[in-house]
């Protein structure tokens, strides 16, 4: 679907589907960007840079469910992942961006699979065990459950494991849940051996 929304670039942040992004607002022109989006539908893009002068053309978009504003201008803000979207072309850059996106639509048909519940539970025992070798709270642990009943357990479990940007950068655009699977597998069997040696 094609769509125009506003573009918040963040270094090594991520907004991915199925999460909830906590952002503090403070500079003018993204204070400026927050009017734009409630007058927008409240929908914003959160995307990482590439390097000092580009953004990543593929990014995670969402709604804006929650604002807190205070007295001198700034707020706080709770943005709500709905799924991945690529920028076509700028419509504007200045003071903020402004681009026409398409929106990739999400396909929940997966979850369903045999192949793809035997690896979801593979993934989430190992995400249990790396939690409690890091001794994370058992209360935080015992919640892990509840992400078989997301639309996006793969993307809500890569946006709680403290794993490299780039290597987040991967998971986010990954469009074949198997691949994405198996990515996250890979990573989790890294994070369990180093804890381990």
């Amino acid at each position: 679907m094609i769509d125009t929304i506003p573009i918040f670039p963040l270094k090594s942040v991520f907004l991915f589907p199925g999460t909830y992004l906590p952002l503090h607002i403070f500079e003018p022109r993204y204070r400026l960007m927050m009017g734009y989006c409630l007058e927008n539908d409240d929908e914003i893009g959160i995307t990482n840079y590439v390097d000092s002068t580009r953004i990543e053309p593929v990014f995670g978009w969402g709604k804006i469910i929650k604002r807190e504003r205070f007295p001198d201008g700034k707020s706080n803000i709770i943005v709500k992942g709905m799924g991945l979207a690529r920028i076509i072309r700028f419509k504007s850059q200045e003071p903020f961006i402004i681009a026409s996106v398409d929106k990739k639509e999400n396909d929940f048909t997966y979850l369903e699979t045999p192949e793809f519940k035997e690896v979801l539970e593979k993934i989430l025992d190992l995400t249990t065990q790396h939690f409690r070798k890091m001794e994370v709270e058992d209360e935080f642990i015992s919640d892990l459950i509840k992400i078989r009943t997301s639309e996006f357990p793969l993307d809500v479990i890569a946006s709680i494991l403290d794993l490299d940007s780039n290597y987040k950068q991967d998971i986010l655009l990954n469009e074949n849940p198997m691949d994405k699977a198996n990515l996250l597998l890979f990573h989790l069997n890294k994070l369990l051996n180093e804890k381990n040696s």
